[in-house]
This record gives C-alpha cells, structure tokens and sequence, in this order.
C-alpha cells in the first residue's frame, strides 16, 4: 500500500525532524564544550597539585569556564541541559586528576580539548564580553573552592 502525503504534510515533516535534531546537536555542542572543560579544569587540578603551578591552574580554569559560559548562554537551555553540562565537568574533572598514570591518549584528549575550549571563547567571545562580569563571579568563587580542595588534600 503506498501512502500519497500533501505537500504540506511532507514539509511539516521535514521541519519537525530538522527542529529534532538540530536541538539535540545544540545539546551535544553544549555537551562536548562542558566535557573539555571538566578535561582541561582537571590538567589544571593536577598541575597545582603536582607542581605548586598555580598560574596554569589560574589560565585552565578560565579558560574552561569563559568557553562554557560562552556556549552556555549562547542559547536557552534547560534545567536538565544544565544539571547534564555540570554533571560532565564534574566526572571529567576527577577523571583527569585522579589519573595514576597519564598515556598518550590522555596527553591528546588534554591537548585537544584546549585547542576546541580556545576556539570556542574565540568563537563566543561578544557573548562573554557581554557577561563577563557574572563570568568573573562564577571564576573567582569556584576557583577558590577548587584550590581549597586540591590543597586541603
């Protein structure tokens, strides 16, 4: 049995699967932008940890949070886009920082995620010019809070 669809039908179609999916490629932008900065936070964790660097810790974190926000506020997001977005930073945080040995793989997820956190605060940057000061809250109160853990260890 063949199914005839009106014109209008077939575009209606086309635009709710479109819509679908270029919400969920939203997410995943927002999603692998969190991932990277868990990924580059926790290089930063592990450099003022093993090395007293506190400057590259200082640059990572910043870095992390301004290409975050820069995706974050780019587009409105759910509460559950959001609980997801800090979920990653999170685990990826740990999972670079508790690393017992780091492998090539490791020094490249790193490297990568730098190179897209870096491309992404070029790409946002009008959107955290216009936020930075909220921005700068956010960087200054969790970086204390990071510190004080890593060094309370």
């Amino acid at each position: 049995m063949i199914i005839f669809f009106s014109k209008s039908k077939f575009i209606s179609i086309i635009f709710l699967v479109s819509f679908i999916f270029s919400k969920q490629s939203y997410s995943n932008e927002f999603d692998n932008i969190s991932a990277c900065s868990g990924v580059v936070m926790g290089d930063g964790a592990t450099e003022l940890r093993d090395l007293q660097n506190e400057r590259n810790f200082d640059d990572a974190f910043e870095l992390a949070i301004k290409a975050f926000y820069g995706e974050g506020l780019s587009k409105a997001r759910s509460n559950e886009d959001v609980i997801i977005a800090e979920q990653l930073i999170a685990s990826n945080v740990d999972k670079i920082y508790m690393q017992a040995e780091w492998t090539a793989e490791v020094y490249e997820e790193v490297i990568r995620c730098y190179r897209i956190l870096g491309l992404k605060v070029l790409e946002k940057s009008d959107i955290i010019k216009e936020n930075m000061e909220m921005i700068n809250k956010y960087v200054s109160k969790y970086k204390a809070r990071l510190k004080r853990m890593i060094n309370a260890r």
